[in-house]
């Protein structure tokens, strides 16, 4: 690790009231929790043109990064032109968090909280606004099997504040080869309950919603309704295209996915922005065709990539980040080690949507 001790300044030995000016480099500094004060700037213009934020060699500089190393760079970039009074906040944000130093901008998240999602804090496309839409949101996940257990795990480790969990099936042996919130202890029981314990295990500041049913065409609709996003990690047509036509009359995207074998496909519906289901599977396949893992098997680890997926698109449409598989469809050749992402289009023709 490249040393910056000369041009640093430790967070528990400074005030505030020592600087002239305080300079935040971080990319993601708009959309995280800083220091009062602190103006945003990018790290190569300061070191380019720094009389634009620091307007003699003697004003008094803090620069500011996530862990110091940014920071220290530019303090000691200064120092060789000049600027000897520009100094790095040693250890960042994240050692000025530590010391139980103030911070603004953090919409009402708990010192705990600043400490769990410090990782999507520092990331531009989520920081604290796209963590308060998190915990603000509610998602239906339909399916607690191979591809509802990651979707799980991982929108209760992203702070997904309401998680709707539904399913009508119980834990069974078999299941346990790529169902990873449930256990051995659990077989026999209702998935929904393996399920809530897990995420109970895992982050308290999310709540589940467990619903022993199975979703169909009569109660699809109630059972949606007030979700921010569906996740479609049913196993068969009849629920699929129920859960599709429900999402498109309540108007909420669905994260959809489906495994055969050792291949499968993701996309979003999102009848607002593009294609529904329906519009690119207008009828089920042949039902002499066994499109089932009891019967053609399952490739347990696939699932887990395709659910990861899924609850990745799921955390993209909550945050408002960019480049969703709405009006995509991405296939996932395991064998091949490849995927293939088609652009798909909504069928003006299609009796649900259109």
């Amino acid at each position: 690790m490249v040393e910056h001790a000369a041009h640093e300044a430790e967070p528990t030995k400074i005030s505030l009231d020592d600087f002239d000016v305080l300079i935040d480099v971080r990319p993601h500094a708009a959309t995280s929790p800083s220091i009062s004060g602190s103006h945003i700037v990018d790290l190569g213009d300061l070191v380019t043109e720094p009389t634009k934020w620091i307007p003699s060699p003697t004003t008094r500089a803090l620069i500011i990064c996530d862990i110091g190393l940014r920071s220290g760079i530019a303090a000691e970039h200064l120092t060789e032109i000049g600027y000897d009074s520009a100094v790095s906040l040693a250890g960042g944000i994240d050692a000025w968090r530590d010391a139980g130093l103030p911070l603004i901008d953090t919409a009402g998240l708990t010192p705990a909280q600043l400490d769990r999602y410090d990782r999507h804090l520092k990331l531009a496309q989520v920081g604290v606004p796209g963590q308060r839409a998190l915990l603000d949101a509610t998602v239906a996940v339909v399916g607690a099997g191979g591809l509802g257990s990651p979707v799980i795990m991982y929108l209760a480790a992203a702070g997904v504040g309401t998680i709707v969990v539904i399913d009508d099936d119980n834990v069974d042996e078999s299941n346990l080869q790529r169902q990873p919130i449930h256990s051995t202890h659990d077989v026999g029981t209702p998935k929904i309950s393996s399920a809530t314990r897990f995420v109970s295990g895992l982050n308290h500041d999310v709540a589940v919603i467990a619903i022993k049913s199975r979703l169909e065409s009569e109660n699809a609709r109630a059972l949606l309704d007030g979700a921010t996003v569906v996740v479609d990690a049913s196993d068969n047509f009849a629920t699929r295209y129920a859960i599709n036509d429900a999402a498109v009359e309540l108007g909420i995207p669905v994260v959809f996915a489906s495994v055969y074998a050792m291949e499968g496909q993701v996309a979003v519906f999102d009848a607002s922005n593009g294609p529904c289901y329906r519009c690119i599977f207008p009828e089920p396949p042949d039902g002499s065709i066994p499109l089932d893992c009891t019967t053609i098997g399952v490739l347990g680890s696939i699932t887990g990539v395709l659910g990861s997926l899924q609850a990745t698109e799921a955390i993209k449409l909550i945050v408002g980040s960019e480049g969703t598989l709405t009006g995509r469809l991405l296939l996932y050749d395991a064998a091949a080690a490849s995927f293939t992402t088609l652009t798909v289009a909504k069928d003006p023709t299609c009796p649900t949507c259109s």
